[in-house]
């Protein structure tokens, strides 16, 4: 969510609360119902408040949109073949992915993420690797594996391999004297 959009819902958050509390000091005739009266009565039929009322009608659409939007990041990928249409959901090649990284020796820990975009195949990984471990050297080598891996059993190119570093293992063999 942009920073634009939590700004907007703050406010008319805050706005929100004061209507409400206006509406339970009423009902429970903490107000008087002339000041109520004279409130409307000094608004009523201007342009400014029409104007505002359809600002806020604007602001509104504008934040209940994306909830009614079909803008669902896609669950598969689909590849067209001479003999119909193959889809591989995202969470078989995360699969994939898992197999390639568990079996390189220095990692002992994996998080994975798939994101597809117009430009392909965008792969997120957060690692914990061991202390022995050239990291460089290791990161390269998940990156190629990984974009050979799956151009080899799916025929997918993957646009983008990123790879967090998240932590060292602590090895529980090591003592502290």
């Amino acid at each position: 969510m942009k920073i634009v959009d939590r700004i907007i819902i703050l406010v008319f958050t805050i706005i929100l609360i004061f209507v409400s509390l206006g509406m339970m000091l009423s009902a429970f005739e903490l107000i008087p119902q002339s000041y109520i009266t004279n409130f409307v009565m000094q608004y009523y039929g201007r342009v400014e408040v029409g104007i505002i009322g359809l600002i806020f009608f604007i602001i509104s659409i504008r934040i209940l949109h994306p909830l009614f939007s079909k803008n669902k990041k896609p669950n598969a990928i689909v590849q067209e073949t001479s003999l119909g249409q193959v889809q591989l959901s995202l969470v078989a090649i995360d699969a994939l992915v898992k197999k390639v990284v568990i079996q390189t020796r220095g990692v002992k820990e994996l998080k994975s993420d798939l994101e597809v975009s117009e430009d392909g195949l965008r792969v997120v990984l957060e690692v914990i690797v061991t202390p022995d471990i050239n990291i460089p050297e290791l990161t390269e080598e998940l990156q190629e594996q990984i974009s050979e891996y799956l151009d080899q059993t799916t025929g997918i190119m993957v646009s983008q391999i990123e790879i967090l570093v998240d932590n060292i293992a602590q090895d529980s063999n090591l003592r502290v004297e």
